[in-house]
């Protein structure tokens, strides 16, 4: 038994070893345009990420990039899966805070990219909170924000939730909460970019040509090829892009629904969806 530990401690030992000598023997990306993915989660952040990786000029990380680098807490770790608005106080950053490693989050992120290409995407629904930081640290950042329905995000943020934390997923009115504040956020701070662009999942999931081509001139690369035949793998599920509102909201009890109203309702009005 003591030889298996030092054993499963050595080759921890060994990995993280191997770790650093390949980070710091990385070279520090100087891409034209940083672009980060803002939204709540379930808001269509890692369709649009796969989808803008379609671009030629694009690479955009294959996870979250909060996950890759050792100097963001993260919300499944603190026991708080999908709702980081319970601890904004470590979630929440501006230009005024020091922050992490700003170097070393470029280089960890960079052993994932594709330092060939002009702009390098990372997406995490926790940054939604530090628009205002990544702006002052990363060269020439532009910021793309994803919002949908909060009836559908609302309801799978409950259902998701997390087996290991959430074990009968989160209250309704606690996940219109997030939604709710981690958009007022977002919106907020956005008024202070420089460069922050707006998109809708449900226009997204219409007329993907079209919004994708709208981000295209936002970071003044040409259009987006044709995807329209491409089938896209979106947290395990291969399927072509399409609205799954629907299906979230049929599944909203009445209670449901007030819930969230009452708990979110001035978002609802503010981004302009219907109050059922």
């Amino acid at each position: 038994m003591a030889g298996t530990r030092f054993r499963s401690v050595t080759r921890e030992a060994l990995g993280n070893i191997f770790r650093e000598v390949k980070i710091a023997l990385t070279p520090m990306p100087k891409p034209e345009k940083w672009t980060f993915i803002v939204g709540c989660y379930n808001s269509g952040t890692t369709l649009l990420s796969e989808l803008m990786g379609k671009h030629p000029s694009i690479s955009a990380l294959p996870t979250e990039g909060h996950f890759i680098t050792d100097q963001f807490l993260k919300d499944y770790d603190l026991g708080i899966p999908r709702m980081w608005v319970d601890r904004e106080d470590i979630f929440c950053l501006n230009e005024n805070d020091p922050g992490p490693d700003v170097e070393r989050i470029k280089k960890e992120w960079a052993m994932r990219l594709d330092l060939s290409k002009p702009v390098l995407v990372e997406k995490s629904p926790p940054n939604a909170a530090r628009t205002r930081w990544f702006q002052k640290h990363f060269e020439n950042a532009h910021f793309i924000g994803i919002v949908r329905n909060g009836y559908a995000v609302a309801e799978g943020i409950s259902r998701k939730g997390d087996p290991k934390s959430i074990k009968e997923g989160w209250p309704i009115g606690k996940s219109a909460w997030q939604w709710a504040r981690s958009n007022q956020v977002m919106l907020d701070d956005a008024e202070q970019l420089d460069k922050f662009h707006l998109v809708r999942y449900e226009d997204l999931a219409t007329d993907p040509q079209t919004e994708l081509d709208k981000i295209a001139a936002f970071l003044g690369l040409a259009g987006f090829p044709d995807l329209s035949t491409q089938s896209f793998a979106i947290h395990e599920r291969k399927d072509s892009v399409k609205d799954m509102n629907q299906g979230s909201i049929d599944r909203l009890s009445a209670e449901d629904i007030k819930t969230i109203n009452d708990t979110a309702g001035f978002m609802l009005d503010r981004l302009g969806y219907p109050r059922l």
